[in-house]
């Protein structure tokens, strides 16, 4: 648009129907008289919002309330208005054009604009980061980024071109690279400047160097302003990352966490010579930190010549047993179906979903936190109605009166088709005992912990009074989680910010840790018992040994956003995963070694999904698999001492969205199968078995490669006294090899099949002459002339008095 026209979005004076029409109106600066054309779009009473694109003369408009989207060009000829396409969206609360360097120039992309709608779903995270991502290789003019309910619906705008692999820079002029011309100081002195601008062709642009500012003079003729920067600073979410590359650096060794009490904490870890290394520091990542050294920069080790260079060493693809797992859903005939009014507002802290070998609760709606219990070994549809249960303690869902008794009130729970467990409030976590299928644990919003006890074959009614309560936390709780090793244990955590810790033969509060300041978003108990892992919503991640001390003995930086975490235990307890989100609420996942937690040693981003990551690790292949509420994807990787220790694997894809994910012990997997993880599935109405398999040709041996010695994880090793009094017991192992399956390490070798010609060997191999003789040989053989006579031939004649006259 020229520097003489403007443009204005009002509405028309004249009232028809109570109503007045929306205009646009451009108009030309020195003659403010009369507009130069005025288009009409509606009668709508929401104000035009207009995003102009000044290098392509685009402009976009838009209505709060709207559910369209409308375009135009200006020109600045008769009509100078031209109205283009018109995109349909759900109602719109605002609109905000994105940068143009933000935009993927090689597809063709010259706009891209952000629609926020009346959803809350968080708008943050779907911002599309301030680096160099357009594609005009593509001919894309225009995309519009629309935010519904649960999704960002990108509505892309391309000039079609015969070919996208050359740079069209007539679609595509220079653009301001967002650098200032002038200083405040400048500019207040009466000096001018042009905006400085800089080419969006890939081979021409550099990369933005983020946290740097190019601030040109009078007289300055810059015209790329991002090739003239000087300073180069790494951005804060760069460095977060920590994304290091493979150095020449001594390896100093890390004492493990044993099962010996040799010291009252986890030892520190030694520092790295500083001119050796370079792990990123506090100061890196956004977090104030005190410098190990006070050595001036021209004075570094790591400039001196006496080091080495950090130098990137090559990698071959990383090879992994498990990298095509495949993941399946099992017979119909073993699916439970027709659950009804399954609860959906279970606390994001919890599972939602836990299932044993026997067993699985699943919440359904209704006062009172009603938690369903379904045995395995009634598979099958059920009841379409639910049983009568009289209710004296909690809000009554649904009643009748006797016909025959006035006086005779029945009161009905929800029509959930199966007994249920009736707490007084909202339960917000549950899980099972892991040596006692029959034992529930429940957390509630009353400050309580409920403990049930399911009878032998299930509830064959709704029960409403549990074994026992847990009395010590004075808010809401958080979560529930079962010691690994001994019997009786449990810890709990609640709006109170503190853990506690129980025994459950009395039901007696042994242990409690008030370090946190804020809420604690998950708890996870090393595989030896000893320690407990805490992620905070004030942003660290520690380590306790509750039993020497209520104080964290590691502490460090962990995810920077506040939506939740989950953390777990890797590699025998010398790492630490943790699933959370980043502050654009990307969902990543972080590794820590637990001997130094001031930062991770890799983050690995997922995907853009509010829901948080429920994570589950199998220590005997190393395999991490996490999904989420409303995902229908299962993620795996590999856990690793190799840089960067995270290796993605197969993702396996299931039919349907799911709710969640419980996998059972290792001691349920069919190896005969190659089977080496097992659980059940939830979705809105159905419970199913899930399989996770790995493709192998000999499945007749024992994959003894794939399944080590596994924990014994239903039998304790210790009482809760015992572990109370400061022991620390292995846990035990046991083979998962049947009896009638030999080893595949002691299969007999199959001799390579010998290949028809091969070149290194003399005797099979031949020339090319003499496979052009065998050819024409074989061809030969088929068009013999055989010498036998025709049939013709064989034909016998006829007298000469047998042709007759006619």
């Amino acid at each position: 648009m020229t520097p003489f026209l403007q443009l204005t979005l009002t509405f028309s004076n004249e009232i028809s129907f109570q109503s007045r029409n929306r205009e646009i109106s451009i108009w030309d600066s020195r003659n403010l008289s009369s507009s130069l054309n005025t288009i009409s779009v509606d009668a709508s009473s929401g104000t035009l919002m207009p995003l102009y694109d000044a290098d392509t003369d685009m402009i976009f408009f838009a209505g709060k309330g709207d559910n369209t989207i409308k375009y135009c060009e200006i020109t600045d000829k008769t009509p100078y208005l031209q109205e283009n396409s018109v995109a349909s969206t759900e109602q719109i609360k605002g609109a905000g054009l994105v940068p143009k360097l933000a935009l993927d120039v090689m597809a063709g992309e010259v706009n891209r604009i952000l629609i926020l709608t009346k959803s809350n779903v968080l708008p943050t995270p779907y911002i599309v980061p301030r680096k160099v991502s357009a594609d005009v290789m593509a001919g894309e003019v225009n995309r519009i980024l629309i935010l519904t309910k649960s999704n960002i619906l990108p509505t892309p705008y391309i000039v079609p071109r015969k070919s996208y692999k050359e740079f069209h820079d007539d679609l595509f002029p220079e653009t301001p690279c967002g650098e200032p011309a002038l200083s405040c100081d400048d500019w207040f002195s009466g000096q001018n400047a042009q905006v400085q601008c800089t080419s969006l062709d890939p081979a021409k642009r550099k990369k933005r160097q983020a946290g740097t500012r190019t601030i040109g003079s009078k007289g300055d003729n810059q015209t790329n302003c991002i090739s003239s920067t000087k300073e180069i600073t790494k951005p804060k979410e760069t460095s977060k990352s920590v994304i290091q590359e493979t150095q020449d650096i001594p390896q100093t060794s890390k004492p493990e966490i044993s099962g010996k009490d040799t010291s009252n904490a986890i030892p520190e870890q030694a520092m790295p010579n500083k001119g050796t290394t370079d792990k990123p520091t506090k100061e890196s990542t956004g977090t104030p930190t005190k410098r190990s050294t006070d050595t001036p920069k021209e004075q570094s080790p790591s400039l001196t010549s006496a080091n080495k260079p950090v130098t990137k060493v090559f990698t071959a693809v990383r090879q992994s047993k498990f990298k095509y797992l495949k993941g399946h859903t099992l017979h119909k005939s073993l699916h439970i179906d027709n659950i009804r009014k399954l609860y959906h507002g279970v606390p994001g802290e919890s599972d939602m979903f836990y299932a044993n070998q026997t067993r699985c609760v699943v919440p359904v709606e209704g006062a009172g936190g009603l938690l369903s219990v379904l045995e395995f070994n009634k598979p099958g549809r059920l009841a379409d109605i639910g049983t009568p249960v009289l209710q004296h303690k909690s809000k009554a869902t649904d009643y009748v009166w006797d016909p025959f008794n006035d006086n005779r009130l029945a009161v009905y729970p929800p029509d959930t088709g199966t007994p249920v467990l009736q707490h007084k409030s909202k339960a917000t976590d549950y899980v099972w005992d892991p040596f006692n299928d029959n034992r529930l644990a429940v957390s509630c919003d009353d400050a309580k912990v409920w403990i049930w006890n399911i009878p032998e074959g299930g509830l064959t009614e709704t029960v409403t009074e549990p074994s026992m309560y847990l009395r010590g936390h004075t808010e809401k709780l958080y979560f529930v989680r079962f010691h690994p090793l001994a019997s009786d244990i449990l810890v709990s955590s609640a709006y109170d910010f503190t853990v506690r810790i129980w025994d459950l033969n009395d039901g007696s509060e042994k242990l409690k840790l008030t370090t946190h300041p804020d809420q604690v978003f998950c708890v996870a108990w090393s595989p030896d018992g000893r320690y407990l892992a805490t992620v905070c919503k004030d942003g660290r991640v520690r380590i306790f040994d509750p039993r020497q001390s209520p104080d964290a003995i590691k502490e460090g930086e962990g995810p920077d956003g506040s939506r939740g975490a989950r953390v777990v235990w890797a590699l025998n307890g010398k790492y630490l995963v943790i699933t959370g989100f980043n502050k654009l609420c990307s969902r990543q996942l972080y590794i820590y070694d637990v001997d130094n937690l001031e930062s991770p040693l890799y983050i690995h981003q997922l995907d853009f999904n509010p829901a948080v990551l429920v994570p589950y690790y199998d220590d005997d292949s190393h395999t991490l698999f996490v999904t989420g509420r409303g995902d229908g994807v299962v993620h795996s990787f590999e856990i690793s001492t190799d840089h960067p220790h995270i290796f993605p694997l197969s993702p396996v894809h299931f039919e349907g969205l799911h709710q969640a994910i419980s996998f059972l012990p290792k001691t349920c997997c069919d190896v005969k199968k190659v089977e080496f993880a097992k659980g059940w599935r939830l979705l809105n109405t159905t419970v199913e078995p899930v399989s996770f398999t790995l493709p192998r040709v000999k499945t007749e041996y024992f994959q003894d490669d794939v399944f080590p010695n596994t924990k014994v994880i239903d039998k304790p090793v210790m009482t809760s006294a015992e572990w109370f009094s400061g022991d620390n017991t292995p846990p035990r192992t046991v083979s998962l090899r049947p009896k009638d399956m030999k080893l595949l390490s002691e299969a007999p070798v199959e001799a390579p099949k010998e290949k028809k010609y091969e070149s290194f060997n003399p005797d099979t191999y031949k020339t090319d002459e003499q496979k052009k003789e065998e050819l024409l040989d074989a061809v030969t053989k088929k068009l013999e002339i055989k010498q036998s006579p025709l049939p013709q031939d064989l034909a016998e004649g006829v007298d000469d008095d047998e042709w007759g006259d006619d």
